[in-house]
C-alpha cells in the first residue's frame, strides 16, 4: 500500500471511495472534493492498493494544530491498516499542536482505530450528524513542536 497526496484525476476514484464507505448524506461528492482540493490548507491523502485508490483521508489547519475532516476507506479494504496508515500520515503532514476529529458515537470500529492512535473523548455534540444523531470530538494532544 502506498499513502501519497491526492491528484487532480484521483478525485473521480475518491468520490466513489466516499459513496461506498458513507451513507449519501455523508459521503463527498466530486464537487466537494474538488473544492477542498483547492483550498491551500488542505491536505487530501489518499492510500492506493496497486492502482486501486482503497482510502483517503482529509485534513486541515485549525487554531488547534490539525484536524481530520474525513477518513474514508473502501469497505473491502477496511480492517487491513488501511484507516491507520492513512492518519498517521495526516498527523505528519500536519504536525503542529493537538489532532481533533469527530466521530459518529455510534460508530464502534472508527471510535476503537482512534482510541487506539492515542485520542480520547473531548466533547459530545448531541446532533452533529443530524437531529438524535450524535458526534463525539476526540482530541489527541501532542504538544507543541519546532
Amino acid at each position: 500500500m502506498n499513502i501519497e497526496a491526492a491528484r487532480l484525476s484521483d478525485l473521480p476514484s475518491l468520490a466513489r471511495v466516499q459513496k461506498r464507505a458513507f451513507p449519501p448524506r455523508l459521503a463527498y461528492t466530486l464537487p466537494t472534493l474538488l473544492l477542498l482540493r483547492a483550498l491551500p490548507w488542505v491536505r487530501i491523502l489518499v492510500a492506493r492498493r496497486g492502482d486501486e485508490v482503497v482510502g483517503c483521508i482529509i485534513g486541515d489547519r485549525v487554531i488547534e494544530g490539525g484536524r481530520v475532516i474525513n477518513l474514508a476507506v473502501a469497505p473491502d479494504a477496511r480492517r487491513l491498516g488501511v484507516g491507520t496508515a492513512l492518519m498517521r500520515a495526516i498527523e505528519e503532514a500536519l504536525p503542529e499542536g493537538d489532532m481533533i476529529l469527530m466521530v459518529q458515537s455510534e460508530n464502534s470500529a472508527a471510535r476503537a482505530l482512534y482510541l487506539g492512535l492515542g485520542y480520547v473523548d473531548d466533547a459530545e455534540h448531541l446532533s452533529y450528524y443530524g437531529p438524535g444523531r450524535p458526534g463525539i470530538r476526540m482530541r489527541k494532544g501532542r504538544g507543541v513542536k519546532g
